[in-house]
């Protein structure tokens, strides 16, 4: 009996490797099914250049399920969701900073980003004047600091719109404190 159970389905470590279905769009599924493995793909631009596609639609898709999923649990109406839409985009940009694309990641993205990217570049220099580390150690603080405003404020303009049980739902997302 064992044996047929076997024979008849899926191996484990099969059924492992596929894991769950992520009921992806179609158009998407088939771009990310494509190419085999992007590892497997030669680094060339236009290889390059398709998988940072394939995974901007998947951040964007992955994001628009996180915002259907706090709509549902917020309970909100068409009308509400069109004028809460923009503030909770506002912070959730600001929580959730999208990630770097590109090879090296050669652009950073935010002003943090830079500033980190400009500090690690200078400690690398094993004979960097203290006066220039301490300014732009000083410049990433400033920077830092700059984004936490942003975030209060845009927290708090998040906050006029909402009931008390649409905060605390927001409160366990982790997009209001």
């Amino acid at each position: 009996m064992a044996i047929l159970g076997l024979v008849s389905g899926p191996t484990f470590a099969e059924a492992v490797n596929k894991g769950p279905a992520l009921n992806l769009p179609r158009k998407l599924g088939e771009r990310i099914e494509k190419p085999k493995a992007f590892s497997e793909q030669s680094p060339d631009t236009n290889s390059m250049v398709e998988w940072q596609a394939i995974l901007k639609e998947q951040m964007a898709w992955q994001q628009q399920r996180v915002f259907e999923n706090l709509r549902r649990q917020l309970r909100i109406s068409d009308e509400e969701w069109t004028v809460i839409k923009p503030r909770l985009q506002a912070v959730y940009d600001l929580v959730h900073p999208q990630p770097q694309m590109g090879p090296g990641n050669a652009r950073p993205t935010t002003e943090i980003e830079q500033r980190s990217r400009d500090l690690r570049e200078l400690l690398r220099d094993e004979k960097a004047p203290a006066d220039q580390i301490k300014a732009k150690l000083t410049a990433y603080r400033a920077a830092r600091e700059k984004t936490a405003q942003e975030l209060i404020r845009a927290r708090q303009s998040l906050r006029l719109l909402v009931t008390l049980r649409q905060e605390a739902v927001l409160v366990l997302n982790g997009l209001l404190d």
